[in-house]
């Protein structure tokens, strides 16, 4: 069964200095190492980093 976990990310838009604020998102994954590498394969898009993951 697969449980929701929580992914906090700051994005920082094109051309600008400062990465916005902290965002979070929302991932259905069986257990926290696959929702560690779904936030992974997230956090690879061009300014995006991922801060912290965590089950809900």
């Amino acid at each position: 069964m697969q449980q929701m976990y929580i992914i906090l990310f700051k994005f920082t838009q094109h051309g600008e200095k400062k990465p916005g604020p902290v965002r979070q998102f929302r991932i259905y994954a069986d257990d926290l190492e696959e929702a560690r590498r779904e936030a992974a394969r997230y956090g690879n898009y061009p300014n995006v980093e991922v801060i912290d993951d965590q089950p809900a």
